[in-house]
């Protein structure tokens, strides 16, 4: 069965849209921060140097700053010095909105968009005593780096929570199939013990007198009451796949076994003048008797389904089991959900064939625990190939 997160999409789509808000906010506050950051400590150095009148190598001063851009400019708009750039190749800079601040009133800024760097920059010029402008600018963007370390938590979280929902998802999904799981148990268990229940009673209380009746009543208890068994037995078998863990492994001749399931199901496929064949050879490493009961399911499945004097055909070639007939097949609609538990193509006619609906549900199950491959063809009329590939 797969799993079902239609009933999640609400919650993923609130707590995506939460997320995302939070990230834009966080984005939005962090950016307000930065430029508030720059900008205090632009001012911070702007009125230091301002106050300062022992600068007598300005070429300097622009060298030894390292964290960010600073430019001498001199009266005319001149650039002496840059300490990011080559000053000689760099145009007047009179036209600039902090240069013409600082030249009017000691002090102007600007933010705007740098054309060495391509960021958006926060420029703030300060006029000396005799004239000089000093200019200073800092990115005002969030770089990469920092946009990492804001957005790698919001990453972890949405990864985290993600793996939640999956979890809680194939816990509902468990816990839906548990519930199916028993529901079907009990209509199947129900069904057969309220016929076997209906015709002893009506044997035991003297309501039929007709020996022929009787008999037949019996007939139908007996047969009830083998497909009470068989189905109590694939419950069982199918439980104990699930819950022990695979042990003594050896390496199982396919040939053999699919030999003596030959025997075991002629009688049964003489009856339907159904011809059982087995080709190839192979082996596989598991235990000898969950393959026995793969095979087996899938042949009396071949046999049950199967059209009067038609075949199954077991074909071995070493690590591949492919067991194939031409009777009724299965309608393309089924065919997705023809491996579930209890799940029946043909309901109407199930109790008549006899069979409990687990046959392919263990054979999926066994396959994929001894690290195996199940795959089903089918075509409505004209038979089922059911392939199993193991890799060891």
């Amino acid at each position: 069965m797969k799993t079902n997160f239609s009933f999640l999409k609400n919650y993923t789509l609130a707590t995506a849209a939460i997320l995302l808000s939070l990230m834009t906010l966080s984005f939005l506050w962090f950016s307000y921060n930065k430029q508030r950051q720059v900008h205090e400590s632009l001012g911070i150095v702007a009125r230091v140097l301002r106050e300062s009148d022992k600068i007598t190598d300005y070429r300097n001063l622009a060298v030894d700053f390292d964290d960010m851009r600073v430019t001498v400019i001199d009266a005319n708009g001149k650039v002496l010095a840059d300490n990011k750039a080559d000053a000689r190749t760099m145009e007047n800079h009179a036209d600039r909105p902090e240069f013409i601040g600082a030249q009017k009133d000691g002090y102007g800024e600007d933010i705007r968009k740098s054309e060495t760097t391509g960021k958006r920059t926060m420029y703030t010029a300060v006029r000396l005593k005799d004239g000089t402008c000093v200019r200073f600018a800092q990115a005002v963007e969030l770089t990469y780096e920092f946009l990492m370390w804001l957005f790698a938590p919001v990453i972890v979280l949405s990864f985290c929570l993600a793996i939640l929902m999956f979890a809680f998802a194939k816990n509902r999904q468990a816990e839906k199939m548990r519930q199916e799981f028993v529901a079907n148990v009990s209509h199947e268990l129900k069904t057969p013990l309220t016929s076997i229940k209906g015709f002893a009673e009506l044997t035991t209380m003297g309501l039929v007198d007709n020996i022929d009746q009787i008999k037949d009543y019996q007939q139908k208890i007996v047969f009830q009451s083998a497909r009470l068994l068989a189905t109590i037995n694939d419950i069982l078998h199918l439980s104990k796949l699930e819950t022990t863990k695979p042990e003594g492994f050896i390496a199982v001749d396919t040939t053999s076994t699919a030999k003596q399931i030959k025997d075991a199901l002629k009688t049964v496929a003489d009856k339907k003048n159904i011809i059982i064949q087995v080709i190839g050879s192979g082996k596989v490493t598991a235990e000898p008797e969950p393959i026995y009961h793969l095979i087996y399911n899938l042949v009396d499945n071949g046999i049950k389904y199967g059209k009067p004097g038609g075949f199954v055909k077991i074909t071995l070639d070493g690590k591949r089991i492919v067991v194939s007939d031409n009777g009724i097949g299965i309608p393309a609609e089924d065919t997705d959900r023809i491996f579930e538990r209890f799940y029946r193509v043909d309901k109407s006619r199930s109790a008549e064939r006899g069979g409990t609906g687990l046959g392919l549900a263990i054979a999926k199950h066994t396959a994929q625990k001894y690290g195996g491959d199940i795959t089903l063809k089918s075509e409505e009329g004209e038979g089922t190939q059911v392939i199993i590939e193991f890799k060891a």
